[in-house]
């Protein structure tokens, strides 16, 4: 076990997503052994090793200065499952070695602004631009390169690990010991392409601007194709048009589709998209992230939600050529704007001749931009205020009618949206689809819920995860469209957390299964492994850290003592509503795993 130092925010007030379990942890351990409490290890986990990526920051920002819950320096959490019958799971976790932690550790602040600075309506533009000047100088002076921290999710391609954040490539990990290896700009071995190079010619002012900064980033949620293989992902610009650059990569590393541009009008905070086996389903949302919001007549936020702007969705072919006409994109609106972080699932729909005629897709949807303010503790504008009173976050189903666009000869470029609406009246956020079934029709998404409020009205004071949803969405979104097409605001299943948890009490069954966890304990994001031998979709488990907050002492800190940390929970995913009954084992951490 190894130790990193570093100053902790002294008395006053302290962020909610600094303290109680968000506090970082400040001790890295490597193959620690790990009590199992209960139960036994299905022969599915052992051999693999179950990872978290999220932020931690090696020195937290000191009282008053902004910090935002997206921030924060990467730290992997891992416990390996040897595959000996009977062997102690092995607890690992590390913070991502990036350039930017070492700077963080050498000034004792992080050198880029926090993105609460950057959404918040009081910021002065002298104030913003010094702030990116600076980043821009400590960079080039440092010869960093790259302006990330890793901290947001991860990936495992051709058998590697890899961590990821849209403000750069991705990182390389060595498992099982979490070791940082280095950048992977996915290069082609036979041209030398990679993502640190600009598609065509560098103009001379670009050569050193800020745009070429911007040119490996990559989306911290990029999809792999469970059949082919395929890696599906975008980037992109916020000082150079076109804002969003498209690329494709297949099983074998060849670069099928390079950084073909997409007009998106503006620069967005693009955090997610969707894919199918056929096409590629862009989120061009109205949180715009531009610089020339900084220089209007009445001047608003460089991250800024603007409810002028439609929520568009852009869906391209997966092969996507922007020189080449008969693939344009084809543009899909709605004139309310929302907001989607994640998207759970994508598919495509075909008719009996075989031919595409719907693209479905399922994301967990916003009314407002709430979530993005409060997670920084900033204060919510009064427009987002009034839009934002009843907005929950719950997974929603669109449906893109594709006919006319693999049918014509001349196809069009703006579609119908012929479904809209929510599958449930529950907040749901984080989703899991399983896999194996990605970019298909699979019948449940899971994902983190609440037993009462709401993500964006909790954020303020950090939202917790209390229960764990199954939602079979299939039989949801049969019923929604026998409801008659178009957009409806109304869910399909009206019930909340607590009217459901009260019907499974009673017996009643329906399209919706939670596990509520005991009174004081928090869950994270979860995953779906499956049996080897699964008799439906839902015959398999999931996994996630729990924190009992039974161990923060009277102040909200955490309990340094032993025995105070997390735990692994394996769930039976068939018997969620039997509750803590449907627990297959539970596995004791050395420490904390912070919320994230």
């Amino acid at each position: 076990m190894t130790k990193t130092l570093r100053a902790v925010p002294d008395g006053g007030h302290i962020h909610p997503f600094l303290k109680g379990n968000f506090a970082p942890v400040t001790d890295e351990y490597i193959s620690h052994p790990c009590e199992v409490l209960e139960g036994v290890i299905p022969d599915e986990l052992l051999g693999g090793q179950y990872i978290r990526n999220g932020g931690n920051p090696v020195y937290p920002p000191e009282q008053g200065r902004h910090y935002h819950w997206f921030d924060g320096d990467g730290m992997l959490h891992g416990v390996y499952f040897p595959a000996e019958k009977g062997a102690e799971p092995l607890y690992t976790n590390r913070h991502l070695a990036t350039p930017l932690m070492t700077m963080t550790l050498l000034l004792l602040r992080s050198p880029i602004p926090s993105i609460a600075l950057l959404i918040s309506p009081l910021s002065s533009l002298h104030r913003i631009v010094m702030a990116i000047v600076q980043s821009f100088f400590i960079a080039v002076r440092a010869r960093m390169g790259v302006l990330s921290v890793a901290n947001t999710s991860d990936a495992v391609r051709s058998q590697r690990l890899l961590a990821t954040c849209e403000s750069g490539p991705p990182l390389e990990v060595r498992v099982p010991d979490l070791q940082t290896v280095d950048w992977d700009r996915l290069e082609e071995e036979s041209t030398g392409e990679n993502l640190g190079q600009r598609r065509g010619q560098w103009e001379w002012w670009k050569r050193i601007g800020l745009s070429r900064v911007q040119e490996d980033w990559m989306t911290a949620h990029p999809r792999i194709d469970p059949v082919d293989g395929s890696l599906i992902f975008y980037s992109t610009q916020m000082f150079d048009a076109p804002h969003v650059r498209y690329s494709v990569i297949d099983r074998k590393g060849r670069h099928v589709v390079w950084k073909e541009g997409v007009d998106v009008g503006r620069a967005k905070m693009m955090h997610d998209f969707a894919a199918t086996r056929t096409h590629t389903v862009l989120l061009n949302l109205p949180l715009t992230l531009a610089p020339h919001n900084l220089f209007q007549r009445h001047p608003v936020p460089l991250i800024h939600f603007d409810r002028s702007l439609p929520s568009e969705f852009v869906i391209l072919p997966r092969l996507y050529r922007s020189h080449d006409t008969p693939q344009h994109p084809i543009r899909f609106r709605e004139s309310e704007p929302s907001l989607i972080f994640h998207t759970a699932n994508a598919w495509d729909e075909y008719d009996r001749k075989g031919d595409l005629v719907a693209i479905n897709m399922l994301g967990c949807r916003f009314k407002s931009a709430k979530l993005v303010y409060a997670a920084g503790q900033v204060d919510v504008p009064l427009e987002e205020q009034k839009f934002g009173e009843d907005d929950v976050v719950r997974l929603h189903y669109h449906q893109f009618d594709m006919r006319g666009y693999t049918t014509s000869a001349e196809p069009p470029t703006e579609g119908e949206i012929t479904y809209s609406f929510p599958l449930s009246a529950m907040p749901f956020e984080f989703p899991c689809t399983p896999t194996h079934l990605g970019m298909s029709a699979a019948r449940y998404v899971y994902g983190c819920g609440m037993k009462s409020g709401s993500f964006d009205e909790r954020l303020g004071g950090a939202a917790k995860v209390d229960c764990i949803a199954k939602l079979d969405v299939l039989e949801l979104i049969s019923r929604g469209q026998r409801r008659g097409k178009g957009k409806n605001i109304l869910p399909v299943d009206e019930r909340s957390s607590a009217q459901i948890l009260e019907d499974a009490q009673r017996g009643i069954k329906g399209p919706i299964q939670i596990f509520a966890f005991p009174e004081g304990c928090y869950a994270q994001e979860t995953q779906f492994i499956p049996r080897s031998d699964p008799k439906s979709e839902d015959d398999g488990f999931l996994v996630t850290y729990v924190y009992d907050e039974k161990y923060l002492q009277a102040d909200g800190t955490p309990s340094p003592a032993l025995g105070a940390g997390s735990e692994l929970w394996i769930i039976d995913a068939k018997r969620l509503a039997e509750g803590t009954s449907g627990v297959v084992a539970k596995v004791k951490l050395p420490q904390r795993v912070p919320y994230g």
